[in-house]
């Protein structure tokens, strides 16, 4: 590990106190790896060596291996995540939450990970939209949460300004930061570190911020999180956001035993998590309620449009249980979600019309029905779709999209490719030979590099 910015080790020395000796010692070991399954389709083929204590579905492993080579990975049956971002999954869980539709949001979502940790928490009339303004970063966002299936959810790509009026009732604020907690597993937050950059990274924090609490129905939550240590980013901000947002700092409750370190200031409170007091990287987060009285006077005063339809006749042969689903009335793609989430569909789109639904039921080439690579990921295909089960060596020649090894069978027609049960994606068989329908873009490549 490179050695620390001198300013940056005396601003914890005076934080820390006696433990910034421990907290330098920790961050000279080697990070933790760890999972975290899919909470519907959880897979993988890696031993584990603990669970994540604030996460059910978090594990460590022994080591790192080669993701790219399971194909569990590419299945989207887990996500290689942080452990201590793992902690919104118990704070989600604090939340006091109606069981009405609700419209979450995750602000600053890019690549994904805390996504899928807030789409672990929805009920089915729920929608959940990603956002990520910076394109490449929303492309990859785009293939983990296609990957994953995960279902009502949805991704755009507006500026912090177009979230102006109240329609969301749990925003998640993950910030762009100082990335102060990730110096132990990336040199480059130790290379880019100034107090400039702090406090760069503070007001633009704060400028986000002020436009997630306009868009925060009253009485609903916002989750601030960041990477970092310091108290410009973390305490002082909230404090920032209670006195110009009608934001409430909210007690969370966490086991001794995690290490997890509370921080307060004046009326705000928040948890910091250090590498010294738990096995995983630095991170601060906190939770804060609208307390505004009433809706903001320039809410769009109009009722949503009817975007999504039941899914029509021609569709259901396609698609599982088609009567709990519903489409997007002009996608060729057929933007799929649940029909219980209509309504809170429809008033997402009213305010942000570009997102989509990551989740598609196919289209039509002709009289030829071509099914979406979600159709799969998600499960949403209808039973009459038979599977093709793959071992390892020929699962991975597919993800490099090579048909050749594909074991025969009877019967033309289109197949869910499986690996161990996980599914990666989509063939035919033309009655002479295969063609893999995996994602170009996504295929596996450098298989056989050291």
């Amino acid at each position: 590990m490179k050695p620390l910015p001198e300013a940056f080790m005396k601003r914890m020395l005076a934080q820390l106190g006696e433990e910034a000796e421990s907290f330098y010692n920790a961050l000279k070991k080697p990070p933790p790896t760890s999972i975290r399954l899919h909470h519907k389709k959880g897979k993988s083929s890696f031993r584990t060596s603990g669970q994540v204590p604030w996460c059910d579905l978090g594990f460590y492993l022994e080591e790192r291996p080669a993701f790219y080579l399971d194909p569990h990975w590419h299945a989207g049956a887990y996500y290689v995540q942080e452990a201590s971002s793992m902690i919104l999954d118990h704070v989600l869980k604090q939340l006091s939450l109606s069981h009405e539709g609700k419209i979450w949001v995750d602000m600053c979502a890019a690549p994904g990970g805390k996504t899928g940790l807030m789409a672990k928490h929805l009920q089915p009339a729920d929608v959940l939209v990603a956002n990520e303004v910076v394109s490449p970063r929303r492309t990859v966002l785009w293939e983990n949460l296609s990957k994953a299936g995960f279902h009502n959810t949805f991704i755009s790509g507006e500026s912090i300004d177009s979230f102006q009026v109240p329609f969301a009732d749990i925003i998640l604020v993950d910030a762009p930061c100082a990335g102060e907690g990730m110096m132990r597993k990336e040199s480059e937050a130790i290379n880019q570190w100034n107090q400039a950059l702090v406090e760069s990274c503070s007001l633009l924090q704060k400028q986000i911020v002020q436009n997630a609490a306009s868009a925060l129905n009253p009485n609903g939550f916002l989750v601030y999180s960041t990477c970092s240590y310091s108290p410009e980013e973390n305490i002082q901000n909230l404090n920032y956001f209670a006195d110009h947002f009608h934001l409430t700092s909210i007690s969370l409750d966490f086991p001794e035993v995690w290490g997890i370190s509370v921080i307060e200031k004046g009326t705000a409170i928040g948890y910091q998590l250090y590498p010294h007091k738990l096995q995983g990287e630095g991170l601060f987060i906190a939770v804060m309620k609208n307390n505004a009285e009433k809706q903001s006077s320039h809410k769009k005063n109009k009722k949503p449009f009817q975007i999504f339809e039941p899914i029509p006749a021609w569709l259901k042969s396609h698609v599982a249980n088609p009567e709990a689903l519903a489409v997007h009335k002009n996608s060729t793609q057929h933007e799929i979600i649940n029909l219980q989430a209509i309504d809170k569909a429809n008033e997402l789109l009213m305010h942000l019309p570009k997102a989509k639904s990551i989740n598609f039921a196919g289209e039509l080439k002709g009289r030829d029905f071509v099914p979406a690579h979600t159709l799969a990921m998600a499960s949403l295909q209808s039973a009459s779709y038979e599977t093709i089960d793959l071992d390892l060596s020929t699962a991975l020649d597919y993800l490099e999209r090579d048909a050749n090894t594909l074991p025969p069978v009877d019967v033309k027609g289109w197949y869910v490719v499986t690996y161990d049960g996980s599914h990666l994606g989509w063939a035919k068989w033309t009655g002479h030979a295969w063609k893999n329908h995996y994602p170009m873009n996504w295929r596996l490549r450098d298989r056989h590099k050291k």
